[in-house]
């Protein structure tokens, strides 16, 4: 019987998803894989302290903006940061699941940019995107996570298609599968909003948070999680190796 497995990711927010209910969400789930973006050091540090008996493998890059981590049940061979784009390095781990090894990327390139007439991402950004799916593809069995902050119907979305990538809650989820705005982001000029706005939920219009995967594997099932606190609610994939 081949394996199967509960992966979850999430933008946590810079510490805006609070550090214990991230904990409670996360326990809650039962998870097997846990890719985080935006990881800050307090939230890293609750991480830690109490998640280390259930996930006692974790590379943890807290950093803000540029902060990435991956918790796991199954022992992690090797971990490593890549450095695709100028400032948010991205997280690759190799994991020994029941003797098969399996890549996990975490990954969260920078939004697209406002122009005068349109909204883009900026080439360094688009080869970043590209670069991160061949790693994937390389690195087979391979699940490529994050906040892509790109959707469904953008050429991004296409060329990781197009590369050999398969989108998890497109294989195996219902609806939309909307992840963001949950929460209205921090404004920096205001400080003093900020408090305020984390405390009033919105509902989310938009998918960006995905679980990639390359075969072979397959999706069993996917679905958007609940409220852990950020401006993203996460995404969760029961995956199976298929040999």
């Amino acid at each position: 019987m081949n394996p199967n497995f509960l992966v979850f990711t999430c933008n946590v927010g810079n510490g805006r998803a609070d550090p214990d209910r991230l904990v409670s969400v996360i326990r809650k789930n039962d998870v097997d894989i846990v890719g985080l973006q935006e990881l800050s050091d307090s939230q890293a540090s609750n991480i830690q302290n109490a998640l280390g008996q259930e996930y006692p493998h974790r590379a943890l890059f807290p950093g803000g903006f540029a902060g990435k981590g991956i918790l796991s049940r199954y022992p992690i061979l090797e971990a490593f940061q890549i450095h695709l784009g100028p400032e948010r390095p991205d997280l690759v781990v190799t994991l020994d699941v029941d003797g098969t090894e399996l890549s996990v990327i975490s990954a969260h390139p920078p939004p697209p940019r406002f122009r005068k007439t349109s909204i883009s991402f900026d080439p360094q950004t688009i080869k970043q995107i590209e670069a991160l799916a061949a790693l994937a593809i390389e690195r087979k069995p391979a699940i490529l996570l994050g906040d892509f902050n790109f959707v469904q119907r953008s050429n991004e979305y296409r060329l990781l298609k197009t590369m050999g990538l398969r989108d998890a809650f497109h294989e195996s989820g219902r609806g939309y599968g909307s992840t963001l705005p949950r929460r209205i982001g921090p404004w920096r000029r205001l400080q003093w909003l900020n408090k305020l706005l984390r405390r009033i939920p919105l509902v989310p219009m938009a998918r960006v948070d995905y679980i990639w995967y390359a075969e072979p594997m397959r999706s069993l099932a996917s679905w958007v999680g609940e409220d852990a606190g950020s401006d993203h609610l996460p995404v969760l994939a029961r995956l199976e190796f298929v040999f």
